[in-house]
């Protein structure tokens, strides 16, 4: 936004208050551009008693330039950072929608639920945003800007009455990027409840805490109720963890194998160990599998159905702010400097704000609270658990968005209905990976078999005394893991084909059973020229 003509800067009618919190002011507002023409926008202008504290200007500075680097379609995309009455304010996408906490109270008050399905798609879509953030090149730079983001929690994830999933609030985040000026370690940001176990005891917070983050929102929205603050000790921690798992239940998944499947990744995410976590890339990979396969509506019929009318009852009535009103003219700032003279406010608008500025929020066929509610799909009202304590959080945004839902790869559309989901093919489920041995993938070439997931019996194999190429194990004929030289990973229980490749031989193939208890195999050369393993409960021998 380049200022007008004159030397005049960017003309701001600010409407009303959307947010206030500790650190900054969410307003909604119309821009008022030289050129004539007028958007609606968000702006967040840093609360004036920070303003002496360098640190958290730098930061609200950090927040604006790393997201106008962070292009994606899940992350709150940046305008411009101006300044407004002497105080820092950054200028952004203004999103229409609630936050996910916002949604989860308005359901358990309305006694429905968030569907399994939506609620895989919601965290997909978020795992989408923090995967472009930590691993993507933007354009311009030379290699990724490692973006941790610090603070991901149910209020800074938003869902739009488009049913857009936005991942918010980057202010807290570290990257490895040489425009940063705030100072880490000065004081430690985010909400403790979502912190992960090694960031509650002092870590500055590594990728991997964003996906115990993330972990922890999608169980919460799967349960459509709040956890409470988990212990600290690592052996109480993952036991709480595996009882929160156990009881969530209507997963929407095909079968007990997609079921079980789904509950180890979802241990993998929330272990107390950082280094059993998948990454950004690998959950997102899980959970395009999992929505795949998942019964239930989609996120854009939810949201044409229960969010736009949820967001009615929440935001039915806006209004009031302190700067609620004003015509401001913001200037730009350049390297964490103002570029002009400090903005000056035209004082409180006279009389109501002009017509057609801002329309008032409509219920299109939907429920205002002060109105007869419509029946509500049977998927949204299986009766939920008492409303959770605690406050409920303002909005951090909601918003004009006219692109529609990206991505979302719906299957088993059932004889070309609009609204008529079903599961499609059931695909294997995903092979998993035990807690501390991560591996190299196997990666396929559907999602459905999606890559080095998560959790599962271990299976270990080592060849003694000849030269192994390689050892796979396979299932029907597809490979499930494979390994150079010895086997070290997981797989879920069932029957295998063991295959060991020696140098210079070809493969020698075993059966196998794999059980909760997993196995360890040992296998030497016998004097038939084959492999005879033990470790099992039964001796196996491996032919060609």
């Amino acid at each position: 936004m380049e200022p007008a003509p004159g030397g005049r800067g960017l003309e701001l009618l600010l409407l009303h208050e959307i947010n206030a919190g500790t650190f900054a002011r969410l307003y909604l507002a119309e821009t008022r551009g030289a050129g004539g023409v007028d958007r609606i926008v968000a702006v967040k202008i840093l609360r004036e008693q920070w303003e002496g504290q360098q640190d958290i200007v730098n930061r609200t500075r950090d927040e604006a330039r790393l997201l106008a680097r962070l292009r994606h379609k899940n992350i709150l995309r940046v305008e411009d950072l101006v300044e407004i009455d002497g105080q820092t304010a950054i200028i952004m996408e203004y999103v229409d929608g609630l936050n996910l906490k916002q949604l989860v109270d308005a359901l358990v008050e309305r006694r429905q639920r968030v569907p399994a399905k939506v609620a895989l798609q919601i965290v997909l879509e978020s795992a989408s945003a923090l995967e472009a953030a930590h691993f993507r090149v933007p354009t311009g730079l030379d290699g990724p800007l490692r973006v941790v983001h610090r603070d991901l929690k149910p209020s800074n994830i938003m869902l739009s009455v488009e049913g857009e999933v936005r991942v918010l609030d980057f202010g807290t985040a570290r990257s490895t990027h040489a425009f940063r000026s705030a100072e880490t370690g000065a004081m430690r940001f985010g909400s403790l409840k979502y912190m992960s176990p090694e960031r509650r005891e002092g870590d500055r917070g590594e990728h991997a805490g964003d996906i115990y983050a993330l972990g922890l929102v999608l169980v919460e929205l799967l349960r459509s109720e709040w956890l409470p603050l988990l212990p600290m000790d690592a052996g109480e921690h993952d036991s709480a963890i595996a009882q929160a798992i156990a009881r969530l239940d209507q997963l929407g998944m095909p079968n007990s194998e997609w079921d079980l499947t789904l509950r180890r990744v979802l241990g993998q995410m929330l272990a107390s160990e950082p280094s059993v976590r998948p990454n950004a890339e690998q959950v997102v990979k899980l959970l395009r599998a999992f929505v795949e396969q998942a019964s239930g509506p989609t996120l854009d019929r939810f949201a044409y159905e229960v969010v736009q009318a949820v967001n009615w009852q929440v935001h039915g009535e806006k209004g009031g702010g302190a700067l609620a009103g004003r015509t401001v003219t913001v200037n730009q700032l350049e390297g964490g400097r103002p570029t002009g003279p400090r903005a000056a406010a035209k004082g409180p608008a006279t009389g109501p704000v002009p017509a057609g500025s801002f329309p008032a929020p409509r219920p299109a066929e939907s429920t205002p609270s002060r109105s007869p509610a419509r029946s509500s799909p049977a998927w949204a009202t299986e009766p939920e658990p008492p409303p959770p304590g605690g406050n409920r959080a303002l909005v951090v945004g909601a918003g004009i968005v006219i692109a529609g839902l990206l991505g979302l790869l719906l299957l088993g559309l059932v004889g070309g209905g609009l609204w008529v989901f079903g599961r499609g093919d059931q695909a294997p489920a995903p092979a998993t990976t035990a807690p501390g041995t991560l591996v190299s993938p196997v990666v396929p070439t559907s999602d459905a078999g999606a890559a080095a997931i998560l959790a599962g019996a271990p299976v270990g194999v080592t060849v003694v005394g000849q030269a192994a190429q390689w050892v796979k194990l396979e299932r029907d004929g597809a490979v499930v893991l494979e390994s150079r030289k010895a086997m070290d990973g997981a797989a879920p229980e069932g029957e295998y084909t063991l295959v060991v490749k020696l140098v210079g031989r070809e493969p020698l193939r075993g059966a196998i059973v794999l059980g909760t208890e997993g196995l360890s195999l040992q296998c030497e050369g016998n004097a038939a020229g084959n492999l005879s393993c033990t470790g099992g409960k039964r001796a196996l021998t491996l032919k060609p």
